[in-house]
């Protein structure tokens, strides 16, 4: 019997891209909680699975490739540690990952801080 393999995927259905989406999370009834130099907004959403924001300011990198580079170490992480929240109770919820600080970070400390906020996620809602 063959057995399912599950990759560690990020697709187009995991990404939020609802305007109206975005501004309901920003807006109210969202939690927020910090594990520098990343914060983590979210709320429960209506529709079923985890979507997540990836936002790092201009204020922070002026140079597009240093944002391009802070916003693929966080999809990174969060793609291989995602598996952490499948045990929730909420059918859905959306999370926004912003970036905080000026510098630039070794990718195993923007892991360890995307695994820290993702299971403190966790236990909130278990």
């Amino acid at each position: 019997m063959e057995q399912k393999i599950k990759k560690h995927t990020l697709g187009k259905h995991e990404k939020l891209c609802s305007k109206l989406a975005i501004e309901e999370l920003f807006q109210g009834g969202h939690r927020s909680m910090a594990a520098y130099p990343i914060r983590a907004v979210y709320m429960p959403a209506q529709t079923p699975g985890f979507r997540i924001l990836v936002s790092v300011s201009k204020r922070h990198f002026k140079r597009a490739v240093l944002r391009n580079r802070v916003k693929r170490q966080i999809r990174e992480a969060y793609r291989l540690n995602k598996s952490i929240l499948e045990p929730m109770k909420v059918e859905g919820m959306n999370i926004a990952f912003l970036w905080l600080s000026n510098e630039l970070f070794p990718t195993k400390v923007v892991t360890a801080k995307i695994q820290n906020l993702l299971q403190r996620i966790y236990e909130e809602h278990c």
